[in-house]
């Protein structure tokens, strides 16, 4: 991606790539995570013992991965691995560079669409970050995504609306954006 007043910078806030910079298209279909909801829920993931995470050993699928910055993010901040996820090829196109740019090896890229595809690469993981796009509701996402993978994963939801969860462990609000942390 070059550089132009399509673009702007978003930083990496904390780990081995603090403060690195990574490209996101102003007039993209995607919404990067902002700095505070990402800080937020590193920090949580971090110290939070409901949660009961070790980040070291975490293997994270960023499903509806967009810019990558929660994968880049995590991967900066030392988990195991990231599968970053995109049914937009130029998505992950741009994700892939800057790994290559930064020579990052912990992860693997796919483009699928997690509505019509079974992901078994998804029972590998031990934390889901779920953050579709506007026009996705939640029940899909159960019936469609959550339904076909193993019990005991944390699922991360970053969402503008309110949802009822049975097995929810927290519940982070911000102004227009809501976090759930929930167990499959």
């Amino acid at each position: 991606m070059v550089i132009t007043e399509k673009c702007r910078l978003m930083k990496i806030i904390s780990g081995k790539y603090k403060g690195r910079k990574i490209l996101v298209e102003s007039e993209s279909d995607y919404r990067p995570t902002l700095t505070r909801i990402r800080e937020d829920l590193f920090n949580l993931l971090s110290h939070n013992n409901d949660l009961n995470i070790d980040l070291n050993e975490v293997i994270l699928c960023d499903l509806f991965a967009g810019t990558g910055s929660i994968g880049i993010e995590a991967l900066s901040r030392g988990v195991k691995k990231v599968i970053f996820n995109d049914i937009e090829k130029n998505h992950t196109n741009n994700i892939e560079k800057f790994l290559k740019k930064i020579n990052e090896v912990n992860y693997e890229i796919t483009n699928f669409d997690p509505y019509e595809q079974k992901i078994d690469i998804l029972n590998c993981c031990n934390v889901i970050y779920l953050d579709p796009p506007y026009n996705h509701n939640f029940e899909s996402i159960q019936k469609k995504i959550l339904i076909d993978i193993r019990s005991n994963i944390l699922v991360i939801l970053e969402s503008s609306n309110s949802i009822n969860l049975d097995n929810l462990i927290l519940k982070k609000q911000y102004k227009n954006k809501n976090l759930f942390f929930f167990r499959t």
